[in-house]
């Protein structure tokens, strides 16, 4: 018995022969979609252009121990500007039309930074307004980890 004819009387022999065409059309279109994709890819190597590089320095640092970001921005009257008054309980001026370099609330022992989003989310009818932080901490309230350093 030859080999050929023990292929052809065998389970793969049966199977190759009943699904002869099919088996080499599926391996043609594998075989053209490898060349496809590889003509694709030299193709994009060719076109591929030089990344973007933007060259805008950082302009905050951000502290490992913050509860909350750091603000970018912060108000040039810091430590000693004579014309800054702070609000007394009294006192029911609006720190808004005020120049405040601190700002706290009378239900916390926090101050921040004027320009800090927790500062900016105290009712107005709540704050009080410092200009150094060393006022601020004379009246007994602490630098707020999110803003001040």
């Amino acid at each position: 018995m030859s080999i050929i004819t023990h292929f052809k009387e065998s389970r793969i022999g049966q199977f190759w022969l009943k699904y002869e065409q099919k088996i080499i059309l599926a391996i043609g279109i594998v075989l053209i979609a490898i060349v496809a994709f590889e003509a694709g890819y030299l193709q994009g190597q060719k076109h591929q252009n030089e990344p973007i590089v933007v060259n805008k320095i950082a302009s905050a640092e951000v502290s490992s121990a913050s509860a909350c970001p750091v603000q970018t921005e912060t108000s040039n009257t810091t430590n000693s500007s004579p014309n800054i008054k702070s609000v007394s309980a009294e006192n029911t001026a609006t720190p808004d039309n005020q120049k405040c370099a601190f700002v706290a609330s009378k239900n916390s022992n926090k101050y921040h930074l004027a320009a800090c989003q927790f500062a900016q989310k105290i009712k107005p009818e709540n704050k009080v307004c410092f200009a150094s932080a060393e006022e601020a901490i004379k009246r007994g309230y602490q630098g707020a980890k999110c803003c001040i350093k």
